[in-house]
């Protein structure tokens, strides 16, 4: 008895454009030193594929030379969402050294890169115990950091010093 394969979660092609649709989320990006040049990312929500069943998400990133809806595409909803986070990561790594946004630091426009699972659950695992472990280190040496730096106790009205607080 044969199995039947699984869909592939990647771009398909369309009869024609689709709309944004109903937007989900949306980030304005600020070109470095053009306080008046920007780029808008918008997500769509993701919808169903009536020939296919499968689910897609469309996005645009308005300002970078390209106006088109894009599509990310997944098994279900949620796999489309994380596809088109990943596509704009990526779509938007060149740019990142020229572009900002208000709640990240220069160079990083808060798309973070994703673990992959193509591989199965063992080495997805694998991958992010590594993560945690290198998180917890960094995390520990920043305390440590910050612990170290602590300004003298301030004198209190009598002159004298106040003693730090055990604990």
């Amino acid at each position: 008895m044969a199995t039947r394969a699984k869909r592939p979660t990647t771009k398909k092609k369309s009869a024609g454009p689709r709309a944004l649709g109903t937007v989900i989320a949306e980030r304005t990006l600020t070109t470095m030193g053009q306080s008046e040049s920007s780029a808008r990312i918008r997500i769509g929500k993701p919808r169903k594929d009536r020939a296919t069943g499968d689910y897609f998400c469309p996005y645009t990133l308005e300002g970078l030379g390209d106006r088109k809806v894009h599509e990310a595409w997944g098994m279900d909803s949620i796999q489309a969402l994380q596809n088109a986070l990943q596509a704009i990561r990526l779509e938007l790594t060149p740019h990142a050294n020229n572009l900002s946004w208000a709640g990240g630091q220069d160079g990083w426009l808060g798309f973070p890169k994703v673990i992959p699972d193509l591989f199965g659950p063992t080495f997805t695992l694998r991958l992010e115990k590594l993560v945690d472990r290198e998180t917890e280190r960094f995390a520990r040496t920043l305390e440590s950091t910050h612990r170290s730096m602590k300004p003298p106790p301030r004198p209190t009205s009598t002159g004298r010093r106040r003693r730090p607080a055990r604990g």
